[in-house]
């Protein structure tokens, strides 16, 4: 869609096709119409970089367009469209993982529009470019730039994340742990949920299995249908339940309970523990501060052995086709 519209505004701007009968054939759906329209348009004489560019939008074929874009380039654009050439040339380069392309044309979109309409989106694709080609220096430099040159924005906050990842990365913890931290509370929902995606799964990978839980169920409650989450449960499945048990054993020895739910709304809370009820154990709800903001914790059971508590968890997840975390209080 976004390209049907983009090429609504060419259209106009051009005045060199039929643009009132091209105009009502996009808008119909009917794409493979308008594409003859400008193919009878583009004779031997008037077969120009602006057509070639037209090809390239309404092209669904991935290699095709970038063919028509590559061919667009090389001959003579329409100086207005050619900013937008080269940025969607950049994105077939990412596409294609073509890394070094992607930096080329990146750096240089930078140097010739110092203040484009595309300059925040540059900078992120030379930032990634040169990330994966082991350039962490340049990187480093392009997110740094960002970061300053939209503080408070939603595209310095996704300079940021992507800073921590690079920082997960390189397993320095402790610095990308405080900017999800502070990320995962930020107005944007596409820089909080990876936000608290990272926390989680570094968590993991760290072997802070309380921790994972608590930031899965965050991200559970906030973004129910945030891409990731099966992939966490995938990876709460690899942790072997000794070790853990074992851990809460040595704290206290006495009870355990199934964390079932972490919330930032106690109405929230209250439902699930509801619906717990129904599992014929203990349900309780509990308060807990986390980054001095409070959260609500539901527990389920009370169990005096962790292997009953681990047994009563397994039936929860399949129940639930969750993951849940036996804890010891």
């Amino acid at each position: 869609m976004r390209h049907i519209f983009l090429t609504l505004f060419l259209l106009i701007a051009s005045g060199s096709l039929p643009a009132t009968e091209i105009i009502d054939l996009i808008k119909q759906g009917k794409i493979d119409e308008a594409r003859r329209e400008i193919a009878d348009a583009s004779t031997a004489t008037r077969r120009d970089g602006t057509l070639l560019y037209y090809q390239a939008l309404l092209e669904p074929d991935g290699a095709k367009s970038y063919q028509f874009l590559a061919a667009a380039f090389k001959a003579e654009i329409a100086p207005r469209f050619l900013e937008d050439n080269v940025y969607l040339m950049a994105l077939y380069y990412l596409a294609e993982g073509n890394f070094a392309k992607v930096a080329s044309s990146a750096t240089a979109y930078l140097q010739h529009w110092e203040a484009g309409r595309f300059r925040t989106e540059m900078q992120r694709l030379a930032a990634l470019a040169y990330y994966e080609q082991g350039r962490e220096a340049e990187s480093k430099k392009y997110l740094d730039r960002m970061m300053r040159e939209n503080e408070g924005e939603r595209s310095g906050f996704s300079a940021k994340c992507d800073r921590a990842y690079q920082l997960y990365q390189s397993k320095d913890y402790t610095e990308a742990q405080k900017i999800c931290r502070a990320l995962r509370q930020v107005e944007y929902d596409e820089i909080a949920a990876p936000a608290l995606y990272m926390l989680s799964f570094y968590a993991i990978e760290q072997k802070r299995i309380d921790d994972a839980i608590l930031y899965y169920n965050i991200l559970r409650e906030g973004f129910p249908h945030a891409i990731g989450r099966d992939d966490l449960i995938d990876h709460f499945g690899h942790f072997e339940s000794s070790g853990s048990d074992r851990k809460a054993e040595e704290i206290t020895g006495t009870v355990y309970s199934i964390q079932v739910g972490v919330f930032s709304i106690k109405d929230n809370a209250k439902r699930l523990a509801d619906r717990m009820k129904q599992y014929g154990e203990r349900v309780e709800i509990s308060d807990k501060i986390i980054s001095e903001k409070k959260y609500y914790v539901v527990y389920v059971g009370r169990f005096r052995s962790s292997q009953e508590a681990m047994s009563f968890k397994s039936r929860l997840e399949l129940s639930e086709n969750e993951a849940f975390q036996v804890i010891a209080r």
